[in-house]
């Protein structure tokens, strides 16, 4: 073979090297640069369902996220602390799959549920400078800037110690665009009276007037934290229930999850009152991309009182929103 051609051929193969080299260097950099450094929620957005936020300077450590080289990060949600695994595939992708996790009881307002959620439906990430943008499965946007490095110590599977801080102030969202979804009228707060039988007419039986003795569902969510208001589709209201028991404690289905705690009011028979609901325990499987689960959860963390009046009750949050249930 002429030596030209051998050295042609040489040199492309050389090139040819060179440039996966190059590839494999600037994939290997754009992966590592997620790793290292503590990342601090700062905004939020999300499209289905509808809404975005920005997170206070004072509250974003509370919403961090430590990616390791292995594979593994660990990170804070609010009160509780977090940790879960990570894959990246090509100059961008992202899978980010939560693990373990605290189940310390947040405040009210607590971003804690819909941190958690978010991460788990991260497609791609972008690092421009010090800060980190991952763009969610339904276009949404989790937006992060450098901060110190999340707590090293990963939670253990069943886990439930309090967390390594105590939970101050609930964080609160700017809100900005208006949300796509067009809620129903608010429903009235004072229960109007229930009909009674007229003399010599059969009975029929009252409806509900309190807290308990019924499976609510859930049909429509005003939030204000963050920024949200919408109906639940008919289909879909069976998805979202409440129970509330007589001796305090109450059943949730949150979508695909299941959540129990406990909740004071003066008397669960009455038609109105103060309401305080503490969540407890929950599952903490990956609904499918548009749940309400994160929100009605939030919502009920956050309520403030309650109405029943024909059949409907109402609850109304601590920062003028509702959740109405039929």
């Amino acid at each position: 073979m002429p030596q030209g051609v051998t050295m042609r051929k040489t040199m492309l193969l050389a090139l040819a090297m060179s440039a996966v080299a190059l590839l494999a260097a600037c994939s290997s950099s754009g992966a590592s640069g997620l790793t290292g450094k503590g990342w601090q929620l700062t905004a939020f957005t999300e499209k289905v369902p509808a809404f975005q936020g920005v997170v206070p300077p004072a509250d974003q450590a509370k919403y961090a996220i430590t990616f390791d080289p292995d594979g593994t990060f660990t990170g804070t949600a609010d009160c509780n602390e977090i940790a879960g695994t990570y894959k990246t595939a090509g100059s961008n992708g992202i899978t980010i799959t939560p693990g373990v996790s605290t189940m310390a009881m947040c405040s009210e307002a607590s971003l804690g549920f819909l941190f958690v959620h978010s991460l788990g439906t991260a497609k791609t990430f972008a690092i421009a400078g010090e800060q980190l943008t991952l763009t969610l499965t339904d276009d949404g946007t989790m937006t992060f800037a450098v901060g110190a490095p999340a707590a090293s110590t990963a939670p253990s599977a069943g886990t439930s110690a309090a967390p390594a801080a105590s939970a101050t102030a609930a964080a609160t969202t700017a809100a900005t665009a208006k949300p796509t979804a067009k809620p129903t009228a608010k429903p009235t707060t004072k229960p109007t009276a229930g009909p009674t039988a007229k003399p010599g007419a059969s009975a029929t039986p009252a409806p509900a007037t309190g807290l308990t003795g019924k499976a609510w569902q859930l049909t429509s969510i005003t939030e204000k934290t963050p920024a949200f208001q919408g109906n639940v589709p008919e289909a879909q209201q069976a998805n979202y229930t409440i129970q509330f028991q007589a001796d305090g404690t109450f059943s949730a289905k949150a979508d695909c999850n299941s959540a129990a705690g406990t909740f004071v009011t003066a008397d669960p028979s009455a038609a109105a009152g103060d309401l305080a609901i503490s969540v407890g325990p929950m599952t903490t499987v990956a609904c499918p991309d548009g749940s309400l689960a994160d929100l009605f959860v939030l919502g009920l963390g956050n309520a403030a009182s309650y109405a029943v009046a024909n059949n409907q009750l109402t609850i109304t949050l601590q920062d003028q929103g509702t959740l109405a249930f039929k």
